[in-house]
């Protein structure tokens, strides 16, 4: 019997209803704990069932003498040592795409109530009332406005997300600009994208969207030098992770209201009360726009993210190779 130790969260596994096989040892663990103890409840595992932001550390992977397979319930895997696992011989692999249309979809979301200058008419009329909206009106008529089609929209990043993304704005009319370090040559011409590099996204768009994994070339993209370089009241969109930002020094920008931030994720998380972003001014925090890492967990995709895991897992029990491989092997 294949023997399957999972840190997911119970509620959202089985919330569902998606059915696994019978036959499937399948526990769910006491997660979070210290490594010793995810070693002494997982060291028998055949395969690991494990969240998207759930540590795997090389001195847990080392001692998992049974594993073939861990899979990420999700799409992240930034906390799994890959490397550890390559050297262990065991498939780390993760469910690339399936939640990149809500994901999409909340990041142009984003894009739309940051344009439209939302958060902070929203934050006005609900402290002042009718003297609120009646401010937040005078500030919409003398400050004006725009519509998406007149912006130029950089995406950084052009993968599953991205490619949804770009769907969803092409009815809007917007320039495209896409940076990538794999260029999408045949996508590109399909939906009229223009291919730039990260400088060039900085310097020329309105609206800035985020969607690249957490890498040494990604972490702190948005730190102070690149703040300077993008157009006074740009929109940084982050759906991604927060170890793309530094946060104290978007922060800074948004209190100097230099731009605006649409944020679906912070670092780290959970975050701790005094987190910059939780102590903007008022000027920040017009500027914010916020929501607690949900871009992706609709009921849809938690359905799809359980099926294609056991999908996944099958493939190990027929001894084939999986699929999404993240880890080189």
């Amino acid at each position: 019997m294949v023997k399957i130790r999972s840190t997911c969260n119970k509620n959202y596994v089985e919330k569902f209803g998606v059915e696994r096989p019978a036959d499937w040892d399948y526990q769910y663990i006491n997660y979070p704990c210290s490594d010793e103890e995810l070693v002494e409840q997982c060291k028998d595992a055949d395969i690991i069932h494990c969240g998207p932001v759930d540590f795997f550390r090389r001195e847990v992977i080392e001692q998992l003498d049974n594993c073939k397979l861990i899979q990420s319930l999700g799409v992240g895997f930034d906390k799994i040592d890959l490397e550890a696992a390559k050297e262990k011989g065991i498939y780390v692999c993760n469910n690339r795409g399936v939640n990149a249309k809500p994901v999409a979809e909340l990041a142009v979301a984003h894009m739309l109530t940051s344009l439209r200058r939302m958060p902070e008419a929203d934050m006005k009329i609900k402290l002042h009332g009718a003297k609120g909206f009646a401010e937040s009106y005078k500030e919409f008529t003398e400050k004006g406005q725009n519509e998406m089609g007149s912006r130029v929209v950089g995406l950084v990043g052009l993968g599953a997300i991205g490619h949804e993304a770009v769907k969803l704005l092409k009815p809007f009319g917007c320039k495209i600009l896409y940076y990538d370090v794999v260029r999408h040559e045949e996508f590109e011409k399909e939906h009229d994208l223009t291919y730039a590099t990260y400088e060039e996204i900085l310097d020329q768009c309105h609206i800035i969207s985020y969607h690249v994994p957490v890498l040494d070339s990604t972490r702190e993209m948005i730190r102070k030098e690149t703040i300077e370089k993008m157009k006074q009241d740009a929109i940084v969109v982050n759906v991604a992770r927060g170890e793309l930002v530094n946060n104290q020094d978007l922060a800074d920008a948004l209190n100097a209201g230099r731009i605006f931030a649409a944020l679906d994720v912070v670092a780290p998380e959970p975050p701790a009360e005094d987190h910059p972003l939780f102590q903007l001014n008022e000027v920040g925090q017009a500027r914010l726009s916020i929501t607690p890492h949900i871009a992706g967990t609709t009921d849809d995709s938690f359905m799809r993210m359980s099926q294609w895991s056991y999908d996944n897992m099958q493939r190990i029990v027929d001894g084939e190779k999986p699929i999404n491989i993240v880890n080189g092997l």
